[in-house]
C-alpha cells in the first residue's frame, strides 16, 4: 500500500502566508502591520518603523551572513519568530532593523572618529541599533540567536556597555534564548558563546582559505562573480571582451591614461559584468588582475594607492573593486589554456601602473585630440568649449541664427590668450603626424627595438626582493630592533640599489610607442582612423609641441598662419 503523504498543519500554513506577506512588503518598501502595530517598510526593505514612534518600545535586529540579491528569506523567518517572540513578551515592535547579506565577522580597516585606524566589523544596522537604544528610544532589544547578533567579541562588549549604561536596564532577549544580559552571569555566557561563535568563524575561514589555495595552485577557480574576460567557469575565454582587454592592455601600455581608456571603451559600447559604463575605476583593477596573464593567485593583494585623476569618485561598487598590487611571489599557479596578455607584459603594466612617480591627466576626461596638448604662449594648454556666432540680419540687425562650432580656448586670465577652431586646428595636426611618418626615419619615432638580452625574471624577483627588504626594515622600526638613524640610512641604501634594479628593468621593457601602429601601414588614413582617440592624443602628446599664436580683436586669419607645429625630439618624448 503506498504511503500517504502528511498534509501541513493550519499552523504551518499560516506561518508560511505570514512569512510571505513579510517578504512582500520587504521587496515592495510597502505598509504592514506587525502585532497590530501599523508601519512602513523604507524602499530599500531594511527598516520598518512604526507609524506612531512612541507605541513601540522594543527594538528588533535580523541578520543573516550570505544572500543573493532580493533574497529575503532568511531574515524574513527570523522576523517572523522574533515578531512572535515580542507579542508572548507582551512587548510591541517599535522599529525592525535588517542587515541582509552581512557579515558580522569580517573586519575591515577604518578610521575612527578620533583618527586612529583600526580593524572593525562594517554593521551600520548594528551600530544604528546600538545609537538608538543608548539614546533610550528603547527598553527592550530582540534578536534571534546570539551569533545572528555579534560573532565579534569588540561588537559584544559595546552591546554590553549600552545594556549595562542604560536606567531602567535595556532588556535582551533573543528567539532561542542564547542573548541575555540581564546579569554578571548571563554576561559571562555570552561572552563565552560569543568567543565560541568567533572561534567556529576562524575555522571556517582556514577551511576555506585552504581549499582556495588548493584550488589556485591547481589553477582552477574558485567561484565568485564572473571576471570580465571568462566565462562563469573562470578559466575559458570570453572572446569579445578577452580581445578588448588584450587591446587596451597592449593601449595601457602605450601610456594612455587610464580615464582616456574607460572613455574609449565606452564610446566602443562596451559594458562591465553588470552592464555598467566604464570608469578608471573599473578599469584598473580589470587591467591588474592576474588571471587574464594566466596567473593565479590565492590571497588579494596589497591595496596600492594609483596615482587618483583629478574629478575621479568612488562608488560602493568602485571601492569594492579596488585594485590590489600583486608581486610574482603571490603567484602559486597558472591557468589552464593560452593568457590574453602576455606575462611579462601584464608585470609591466603592473609597474608602470603602481609607480609613485607616475603623472596623470588632471581635470574631466579630454574628448578631442588637443585638449590639453596644444599650448598658448602664456605656457598653458588649451581646452574645449563651444564658440557661438551670432548671425544678424544686415538691414534689421535681428539675429537669424546662432551657428555653435568647437573652439580651443587658453583657461587664462587676461590679454593674450588664445581662442582657436578645433576641426580646422585637428585637421592640420593629424596631417602634420601622417606627413612626418611618412617621410622620417621610423627610428626617428619610436627608436631601435631593444637587442641587448636581459633576463627580466630575475630582474623582477630582484625587484620583489628590494620591496620585501624594505617591509622588513619598516617593520624592525615598529618593533624598536633599529633606530631611526638606522632605519634611514638601511632605507637609502635599499632604494638606491632599487633605482638601479628598476633601470635595468624599465631598458629591458623599453616602452612601446603608439605610433608603431602606423610605421609601415598600407593605409595610413585608414590606420589612424583604427586609433583610439586616447592613442591618437598620445601620438600626438609623443611628437609634436603644437602653439596657437594669439590674435588682436576683429582680427582673422587662417588656422594655419596662426599655428606653430614643431616635431619633437625622440628623447623628449616621454617628458
Amino acid at each position: 500500500m503506498a504511503s500517504k503523504t502528511k498534509a501541513p498543519s493550519k499552523a504551518v500554513i499560516e506561518q508560511h502566508a505570514r512569512i510571505t506577506v513579510i517578504k512582500e512588503a520587504m521587496l515592495n518598501g510597502a505598509a504592514m502591520s506587525i502585532n497590530g502595530i501599523a508601519g512602513q517598510w523604507n524602499t530599500a526593505g531594511d527598516v520598518w518603523t512604526a507609524d506612531d514612534p512612541s507605541v513601540g518600545n522594543t527594538l528588533i535586529l535580523v541578520r543573516i551572513s550570505d544572500a543573493e540579491e532580493e533574497e529575503v528569506n532568511g531574515v524574513a523567518r527570523q522576523i517572523e519568530d522574533t515578531c512572535n517572540l515580542t507579542a508572548r513578551r507582551g512587548a510591541r515592535v517599535g522599529m525592525i532593523l535588517v542587515e541582509n547579506d552581512t557579515s558580522a565577522f569580517k573586519r575591515r580597516k577604518i578610521e575612527l572618529p578620533n583618527g586612529e585606524t583600526q580593524l572593525r566589523t562594517v554593521r551600520p544596522k548594528f551600530r544604528r541599533a546600538l545609537k538608538l537604544l543608548s539614546e533610550g528610544r528603547f527598553r527592550r532589544f530582540t534578536t534571534y540567536h546570539l551569533d545572528r547578533t555579534v560573532r565579534d567579541p569588540r561588537d559584544l562588549e559595546d552591546l554590553i556597555d549600552v545594556v549595562e549604561g542604560s536606567r531602567p536596564r535595556i532588556i535582551a532577549d533573543s528567539f532561542t534564548g542564547s542573548l541575555r544580559l540581564a546579569n554578571d552571569s548571563d554576561i559571562t555566557s555570552a561572552r563565552i558563546h560569543c568567543a565560541i561563535a568567533n572561534q567556529a568563524s576562524r575555522d571556517t575561514v582556514r577551511r576555506v582559505s585552504r581549499t582556495r589555495k588548493q584550488q589556485a595552485q591547481e589553477g582552477r577557480f574558485g567561484g565568485g562573480r564572473r571576471r570580465y574576460g571568462f566565462e562563469p567557469d573562470g578559466t575559458t575565454h570570453r572572446p569579445q571582451e578577452a580581445d578588448a582587454i588584450a587591446r587596451y592592455h597592449a593601449i595601457a601600455l602605450t601610456g594612455v591614461s587610464v580615464k582616456e581608456i574607460a572613455r574609449d571603451m565606452n564610446a566602443a559600447g562596451l559594458l562591465t559584468t553588470t552592464e555598467k559604463p566604464w570608469t578608471s575605476q573599473l578599469v584598473r583593477p580589470m587591467l591588474l588582475r592576474p588571471c587574464i596573464a594566466g596567473l593565479s593567485v590565492h590571497r588579494a593583494g596589497v591595496p596600492v594607492d594609483l596615482p587618483q585623476e583629478e574629478g575621479d569618485e568612488e562608488g560602493e561598487e568602485e571601492i569594492a573593486a579596488m585594485p590590489r598590487h600583486y608581486t610574482p611571489d603571490d603567484v602559486v599557479g597558472t591557468l589552464p589554456g593560452d593568457p590574453i596578455v602576455d606575462p611579462d607584459d601584464y608585470w609591466r603594466l603592473v609597474n608602470l601602473w603602481t609607480d609613485p612617480d607616475r603623472y596623470t591627466t588632471l581635470g574631466n576626461t579630454p574628448q578631442s585630440l588637443g585638449s590639453c596638448i596644444y599650448r598658448c604662449p602664456c605656457g598653458g594648454t588649451v581646452t574645449t568649449q563651444n564658440k557661438k556666432w551670432k548671425r544678424k540680419d544686415p538691414k534689421t540687425g535681428e539675429v537669424i541664427r546662432i551657428d555653435v562650432e568647437e573652439a580651443y580656448r587658453c583657461p587664462g586670465f587676461g590679454k593674450g590668450h588664445v581662442v582657436c577652431q578645433r576641426a580646422e586646428l585637428d585637421a592640420l595636426v593629424t596631417a602634420t603626424i601622417k606627413e612626418l611618418i611618412r617621410i622620417s626615419d621610423p627610428a626617428d619615432i619610436i627608436g631601435h627595438p631593444t637587442t641587448a638580452e636581459a633576463d627580466i625574471p630575475a630582474l623582477r624577483a630582484e625587484m620583489a626582493t628590494h620591496e620585501a627588504r624594505l617591509r622588513e626594515i619598516s617593520a624592525d622600526r615598529e618593533a624598536d630592533l633599529i633606530s631611526r638613524a638606522q632605519m634611514i640610512d638601511m632605507t637609502a641604501k635599499r632604494r638606491k640599489k632599487m633605482e638601479a634594479t628598476k633601470a635595468k628593468l624599465d631598458q629591458a621593457l623599453e616602452d612601446v610607442h603608439p605610433a608603431a601602429k602606423l610605421i609601415g601601414a598600407e593605409d595610413i588614413d585608414a590606420a589612424w582612423d583604427a586609433l583610439t582617440l586616447g592613442e591618437q592624443r598620445e601620438i600626438c602628446r609623443r611628437m609634436l609641441v603644437v602653439t596657437i599664436q594669439p590674435l588682436g580683436r576683429g582680427r582673422r586669419a587662417p588656422v594655419r598662419e596662426r599655428v606653430t607645429i614643431t616635431k619633437r625630439h625622440r628623447d623628449a618624448q616621454t617628458t
